[in-house]
């Protein structure tokens, strides 16, 4: 049975009805995706939770084009950080998203740090936890045209699709479901001169804390699935080490 644990006294009938209230109105068709980010963050701010911890059943396609299944063991603090410990905790390899780069140590060692940011922690999590004017310029440095906005459906929920005009389904995007402002779905190239398009969901959100979460992101590529992640074990706003999230000891359990 899926775990969803709230911190304090909120029960879970309780956080569901605080996030049914009128402010979770289908909100009114923003002029741009700068706009939509205000509206993300001005309906969560200061409700959003500020950490979560869960496991994660994952599926994952090698270059062998084989699925192999792993348990990765996941911790956030937002906004921005986020360790990925796969097999075990403290397990190997460990994964780190943090200051706008990737950390990762590989049997034993630590490999280089590369810059860049995890679009997906960026779009479903910290938008609601950092200054505007941040997520906004993030979202341009990852190649979405802000400028561009239109509305559709999508699962049978009204959505508002940011990166591009209607019709367009192949211009970098991300769809954002319109009562609840929640990241669903990102669609965009797989990478440069390789063709086919990525396309990463967002499914079976859940109530946590005083937001939401996705229990169930799959992503796909070139039309096939090469990775899926199931969540369980879901904890927010419990104590997270700062020491867990740095990049100087990640050599330390």
């Amino acid at each position: 049975m899926r775990a969803l644990i709230f911190a304090g006294s909120m029960t879970f009938a309780a956080a569901f009805t605080a996030l049914a209230t009128p402010a979770a109105l289908s909100a009114q068709t923003p002029p741009d995706g700068a706009e939509l980010v205000r509206l993300m963050h001005d309906r969560y701010v200061a409700k959003w939770y500020t950490t979560l911890t869960f496991t994660q059943a994952t599926q994952r396609r090698t270059a062998a084009d084989t699925m192999v299944h792993e348990t990765w063991y996941e911790a956030m603090k937002l906004p921005g950080r986020l360790r990925i410990d796969v097999g075990t905790p403290d397990g190997d390899p460990i994964i780190l998203f943090a200051r706008d780069s990737i950390f990762v140590r590989r049997g034993g060692k630590n490999l280089p740090a590369r810059s860049g940011r995890n679009p997906l922690l960026l779009l479903g999590f910290d938008i609601y936890t950092q200054p505007i004017e941040r997520s906004v310029s993030a979202l341009r440095e990852e190649g979405f045209d802000l400028s561009k906005m239109h509305e559709g459906t999508w699962q049978g929920r009204r959505v508002f699709v940011v990166g591009a005009a209607a019709g367009d389904t192949t211009s970098k995007q991300f769809w954002i479901d319109a009562d609840r402002l929640v990241f669903v779905r990102m669609i965009g190239p797989v990478a440069q001169g390789r063709p086919g398009l990525e396309d990463v969901r967002f499914d079976r959100y859940q109530p946590a804390g005083e937001g939401w979460l996705a229990t169930l992101v799959t992503d796909t590529r070139a039309g096939k699935l090469v990775q899926s992640e199931d969540y369980s074990d879901i904890r927010v706003n419990v104590p997270v080490a700062d020491s867990r999230l740095d990049p100087a000891k990640l050599d330390r359990p």
